[in-house]
C-alpha cells in the first residue's frame, strides 16, 4: 500500500454522507503519515459542527474544517485555492495529503479545474435571488425556458444551482455549460480517487441513527445559536440539512418528530444524489462498499500491482 501511495501525490476519499469517510481517513492517515483536507462545503463552517458531522479532535492534522464564519461564502474558487496550497505544503513536509468529502462541485474543481466564469455583478445577483423567491416552484421552468440546456443538467429542486446558472447567463449571455467546458486543471499532481459506495438500506439506517444522535448531542441548541447570528437566509450555511427543518420546529411550524423525519428524509435524498453523482461523474476510481481500512489497503495493493 505504501509503495503505491509513494507513486501518487494525494488521495481523494469520497462518498455519500454518513458513509464513514472521516473515520476511514484517520485510519489511513495513521498508516501513511498523512494529513486530512476537507472537501465538504458545510464542514468548512465553524458554527455548525454537530449538524455537519465535523470530525472530532484527532492526533492527525485536519485542514479546512470550521474555518469560515456563518456569514462567509465558501465558494469553490476559495476552496480550490486553499486546497492546492495545502497539498503543496503537505508534500513539501513529506506528509501524504488525503482529501476527504462528498461535495461534488469541490471535488470536480479539484480534478477538472475551475470554470473561468466572469464575476457576477451584485445587481444581477440581487435580481436573480428576488426572482427565485418570487417565482417559487415556477423558478425552474423559468430558467429552463431561458437556457434549455440546463433541463438535463440541474434538477428543478435545486434553486441554488439554478440561480447560479441564471446569474451566469444574465452576466455573460452564455449558458453556464459553455463556461464549464472551458475549465483548465488546477494542478499537475497525480492522484487516486476512492469512493465509498455502501449498500443503500444500510446507509439510510446509518443516516437515520446519526441524525437522532445529532439531536441528542445538541443540534437544536446549535441551530438556536446560529439563528442568533442573524445570518441571511440565502447564506449557504442556512441551507445545511437540519437547519431549515429544526428552524421550522423552533418556529412552531413542525413538531420535533416531524422536523426530525423531514431532516432524515432530506439527508437520505442527498445521499442518493451523491451516489448518483459519483457513479456518473467519476469514471476512474476505486470503489469500496464499506469504510474498513483492511478493504481499502487491499484495493490499494491491487493498484500497486498494476504499476
Amino acid at each position: 500500500m505504501l509503495e503505491y501511495l509513494s507513486s501518487i501525490d494525494f488521495l481523494i476519499l469520497a462518498g455519500p454522507t454518513a458513509s464513514g469517510k472521516s473515520g476511514l481517513a484517520i485510519e489511513l492517515a495513521e498508516k501513511c503519515n498523512g494529513e486530512i483536507i476537507n472537501a465538504d462545503s458545510m464542514q468548512v463552517y465553524k458554527d455548525l459542527s454537530i449538524l455537519t458531522a465535523r470530525p472530532s479532535e484527532s492526533v492527525i492534522p485536519h485542514h479546512l474544517y470550521g474555518v469560515l464564519d456563518a456569514c462567509q461564502n465558501g465558494s469553490a474558487a476559495w476552496w480550490i485555492h486553499e486546497v492546492c496550497l495545502l497539498i503543496k505544503d503537505c508534500i513539501n513536509r513529506s506528509k501524504f495529503p488525503i482529501v476527504v468529502g462528498g461535495t461534488g462541485l469541490y471535488l470536480r474543481t479539484l480534478t477538472h479545474g475551475l470554470s473561468p466564469v466572469p464575476e457576477i455583478e451584485p445587481d444581477i445577483r440581487h435580481e436573480v435571488r428576488g426572482l427565485c423567491h418570487q417565482l417559487g416552484e415556477r423558478f425552474a421552468s423559468y430558467v429552463y425556458e431561458i437556457d434549455p440546456l440546463l433541463e438535463n443538467q440541474i434538477r428543478s429542486s435545486d434553486p441554488q444551482r439554478l440561480s447560479r446558472a441564471l446569474e451566469v447567463f444574465r452576466q455573460t449571455g452564455r449558458s453556464i455549460t459553455f463556461w464549464q467546458g472551458k475549465s483548465t486543471p488546477s494542478h499537475s499532481y497525480k492522484y487516486q480517487y476512492v469512493v465509498i459506495e455502501p449498500e443503500r438500506a444500510q446507509l439510510y439506517e446509518q443516516i437515520n441513527q446519526r441524525f437522532q444522535l445529532m439531536v441528542e448531542s445538541g443540534a437544536i441548541e446549535e441551530v438556536q445559536n446560529l439563528r442568533k447570528l442573524e445570518t441571511p437566509l440565502d447564506s449557504p450555511i442556512m441551507k445545511a440539512i437540519g437547519v431549515p427543518e429544526l428552524s421550522a420546529y423552533l418556529d412552531n411550524h413542525l413538531s420535533l418528530d416531524e422536523a426530525m423525519q423531514k431532516a432524515k428524509q432530506n439527508s437520505r435524498r442527498y445521499a442518493k444524489r451523491q451516489m448518483t453523482w459519483f457513479r456518473g461523474q467519476v469514471p476512474k476510481k476505486i470503489v469500496i462498499c464499506s469504510p474498513y481500512i483492511d478493504t481499502l489497503l487491499k484495493k490499494l495493493d491491487e493498484e500497486k500491482d498494476k504499476i
